[in-house]
């Protein structure tokens, strides 16, 4: 059985080998516009990369010459998601233990008592 620690260290480890990584999704984008003849003309494809950043979603338009590239990293993107995701059941997994250990009882140590002194 492998233990908490070889799991986490094995997803320490995955996670360095992953070198660019995006989070979010890319989207096609298509523009239609009337022409002077009233034909309706579609101009496209535009690639935008989108996610959400500090609650507020992100968009950048992305060059055609680099769309291999920006889904390559949104792949691997999704790969370090998993390695978190994983890390988090692992630590999950260590702090239930270390609560388990802690509710055990501690040994009860008699106190010396204390001599009241009075004052005359």
């Amino acid at each position: 059985m492998e233990t908490l620690e070889h799991r986490r260290q094995a997803a320490f480890n995955k996670l360095m080998t992953i070198g660019t990584a995006r989070r979010g999704q890319l989207s096609r984008q298509y523009y239609e516009r009337k022409a002077a003849d009233g034909s309706v003309r579609r101009t496209g494809p535009y690639y935008v990369w989108q996610r959400w950043v500090k609650g507020r979603k992100q968009s950048t338009r992305v060059p055609a010459e680099t769309i291999d590239q920006v889904k390559a990293d949104l792949e691997r993107g999704r790969q370090v998601q998993d390695i978190f995701e994983e890390l988090f059941a692992v630590m999950e997994q260590a702090a239930i233990r270390e609560d388990a250990d802690s509710k055990k009882k501690p040994r009860l140590y008699r106190m010396p008592s204390a001599e009241k002194s009075r004052s005359s």
